[in-house]
């Protein structure tokens, strides 16, 4: 029942936002193990040449990362979505098209993940600076749960479900479920009702200064910048072990890509958890002391993952990933809500602009090192150094005092921001 009112509370706008994006994250969740096997398996490409897929999809953020903030606070949001929701179904659609046509190449597989990455750059920074505009402040922090655990739940069913779709297709055909999911997101936003204002602009709208600003806010803010910092350590080294993961469980634990799948869906299930349980812990022991053990427990059960062996021996790796995803949704759920919260309404795309630019920019180098690493040392050998490096993202705050962040947060929390103009 308590589920119920708040989801009346929250609204229809965001009932259909929330679908939209879960739709959509499932079908990236089927690309996710898919475009690996395609490459692996299809193309027969090594696990470098793996890692410069990965590093495709993932490079837009340093392209495209700081600029991208800039452009969505000069445009209405959920268009945006919209087109950048159809033009990842197109670009996705061509895999499957040239498979069938024998012309898939690694290099087509690139250009696809690089698109696809791009739109993403997009649709995530006007996606989080649009929830705020049709939720109230006051339910932020549920709403971003609700938000996360639909990403989650669709990270746990996507996997399995292109392990599946991989085994009974293969796995260029399978990314058709992708194609579907993106229309679909497509479809939903198309009837949220909230409209939006044009934005409103002060001045010669010019693109360095801008983006200086949001840039500025960031690094001075206590509170944003050791979050950034957290996020980018855990990103650089997290885009290393995923991958590693799947080149390490096919060919050095043995396992089907229908298993892969299911063990994938594994993480979806700790992040499922953690955006689940994230909010009511905060409440109950307070957001900075839930910051801190999350920070550092995650990074040391994800110790277990490259221990793990065919068989029984699985249950390291079930155990290492349930408990690593659990702490990177708590940490991400907690620092997307101080965001929202204490971020001026102005600057707030910039920021996320930032921040993303900053953590998620990292993710393409991340993947380059994975993909040398494997290479060089083997995927079991290479999962164990990144898994133990992955320590390093909890240093900014686990040193930090509990209490203080805590008054820093209620501090940040306890008068609504203020627009700061732009320049």
């Amino acid at each position: 029942m308590c589920s119920q009112v708040l989801g009346n509370r929250l609204g229809g706008d965001f009932a259909r936002l929330l679908a939209a994006s879960a739709i959509s994250a499932a079908g990236t969740a089927v690309t996710t193990i898919a475009l690996p096997i395609v490459a692996l398996v299809a193309l027969r490409a090594n696990t470098f040449e793996v890692g410069v897929i990965s590093a495709a999809g993932l490079g837009a953020w340093l392209l495209f990362g700081l600029s991208a903030g800039v452009w969505v606070e000069r445009m209405r949001r959920r268009p945006l979505m919209i087109i950048c929701d159809l033009a990842r179904a197109v670009a996705l659609a061509s895999i499957p098209v040239a498979y069938v046509l024998h012309i898939l190449t690694v290099a087509h597989v690139v250009i696809v993940a690089l698109i696809v990455g791009i739109c993403s750059v997009f649709f995530d920074i006007a996606a989080q600076s649009y929830v705020p505009s049709i939720v109230e402040p006051s339910l932020l922090l549920a709403g971003n749960g609700r938000m996360q655990a639909s990403h989650a739940a669709a990270g746990t069913a996507g996997p399995a479900l292109g392990g599946a779709l991989i085994q009974l297709l293969g796995a260029s055909l399978s990314l058709l479920a992708d194609v579907l999911s993106y229309v679909l997101s497509a479809v939903l936003l198309a009837r949220v009702g909230k409209r939006e204002a044009p934005a409103e602009r002060s001045g010669p709208q010019r693109m360095l200064p801008q983006v200086k600003e949001g840039l500025d806010y960031v690094w001075r803010d206590p509170m944003f910048r050791p979050l950034m910092v957290v996020a980018a350590i855990s990103n650089l080294f997290g885009a290393a072990f995923d991958t590693l993961v799947v080149p390490f469980l096919l060919r050095d634990v043995g396992v089907s890509a229908v298993a892969i799948g299911i063990l994938l869906a594994i993480g979806g299930l700790g992040a499922l958890l953690g955006a689940a349980v994230g909010p009511s812990l905060a409440d109950k022991v307070g957001g900075a002391r839930v910051l801190v053990v999350a920070a550092i427990a995650g990074p040391l059960l994800g110790l277990l993952v490259p221990t793990s062996r065919a068989g029984v021996g699985l249950v390291a790796f079930v155990i290492g990933l349930l408990g690593r995803e659990v702490g990177i949704a708590i940490v991400s759920l907690l620092a997307r809500t101080i965001r929202q919260l204490t971020a001026p309404p102005d600057l707030l795309a910039r920021i996320t602009a930032t921040v993303r630019f900053v953590s998620w920019g990292v993710l393409p180098i991340g993947a380059l090192i994975g993909g040398s690493l494997g290479q060089l040392m083997g995927p079991r050998v290479a999962l164990s150094v990144v898994s133990g490096l992955m320590l390093l993202s909890a240093l900014p705050i686990a040193f930090m005092s509990p209490r203080a962040l805590q008054a820093l947060m209620d501090d940040a929390t306890a008068a609504p921001p203020q627009p700061v103009g732009s320049g």
